[in-house]
């Protein structure tokens, strides 16, 4: 797929709430009353079981909520084969899916994979994906294997469907998917929004929480 520019792929939105409000256990009711009609809850960008690299929750900008996944390839690492090459991780070229429904607002393409002990700060997110939910909130997807993503600008998207495959592109020492919930498109522009988690396994058992580092989590 195409290089798509940012500033033509940029999706006319509103901006949303902050998202630091707790919100209280998973209830579609709850979100349509407080948050409107185009309120979603978002599953995990994945499928099957992965574990949390790192939460940046510390951060106080666009990535305040933003979570990374990786794949246990046994109990205690998440590589085989010493980890030498992008292949040795469970999670390389794992589907990455969407988080819900909404209509895709940038894509980036053709940003060359790191090997590993690289990191590419230039291109952070590497090449990634943005959904607009339509309702002033944007999910970002990062890191893809180049020529993996499939979808393109304005296309329509559901939850769980296809974007492209877990890659090792841009600020990245390891293959893994970024994650994170905003209020515009793009991330140097934007603010966090803590997003309102569907219900997902964590650590065995149901949750509608933030995971934390180390948590197991697991989505259909």
């Amino acid at each position: 797929m195409r290089l798509v520019p940012i500033a033509l792929a940029l999706a006319l939105g509103g901006l949303g709430c902050s998202g630091r409000d707790d919100p209280p256990p998973y209830s579609p009711a709850y979100y349509v009353g407080q948050y409107g009609p185009r309120a979603i809850a978002y599953r995990l960008p994945v499928k099957g079981q992965w574990v949390v690299i790192r939460t940046h929750y510390d951060n106080r900008r666009d990535q305040a909520w933003a979570i990374d996944l990786g794949i246990l390839a046994d109990e205690r690492s998440r590589a085989t084969g010493g980890g030498k090459q992008n292949t040795d991780f469970a999670a390389y070229n794992q589907p990455v899916v969407a988080d819900g429904a909404g209509v895709i607002a940038i894509v980036v393409d053709g940003i060359p994979e790191n090997q590993r002990g690289q990191s590419n700060s230039y291109d952070a997110h590497g090449n990634y994906v943005v959904i607009d939910h339509q309702n002033g909130e944007y999910s970002l997807m990062a890191h893809f294997i180049p020529g993996s993503i499939r979808v393109r600008v304005g296309q329509t998207v559901n939850a769980g469907d296809e974007l492209g495959r877990c890659g090792n592109s841009g600020q990245s020492s390891e293959p893994h998917v970024h994650w994170q919930v905003m209020n515009h498109p793009q991330a140097h522009l934007a603010q966090a929004v803590r997003p309102r988690f569907s219900p997902y396994a964590r650590n065995g058992q149901p949750s509608t929480e933030p995971p934390q580092k180390g948590d197991k989590v697991a989505s259909d």
